[in-house]
């Protein structure tokens, strides 16, 4: 599948490109333009980033599964915030 059309980049060389990073350096914090750099491209319009945001998630919580945490608050989603 085509992630981002203006690189013409498909989800397998993303994910290639993720798994290399995290070899290299299993706890680096991962974003869409390390992608693109460690690949020798540029984001052009941008509107593939989400896509490419999804696909750093997903690989890695398949090479790091017990160590996948929730994002932003640490809490459950349908857990309510407590104060005080």
């Amino acid at each position: 599948m085509i992630v981002c059309q203006c690189n013409f980049l498909s989800k397998t060389e993303i994910e290639a490109a993720v798994e290399a990073l995290l070899a290299e350096e299993p706890w680096r914090l991962i974003v869409p333009s390390t992608v693109y750099h460690a690949m020798r491209v540029r984001g052009r319009c941008c509107g593939c980033f989400p896509d490419v945001v999804e696909i750093i998630g997903e690989v890695t919580a398949r090479l790091r599964p017990g160590r996948a945490v929730q994002a932003n608050t640490g809490h459950g989603k349908d857990e309510p915030l407590k104060r005080g």
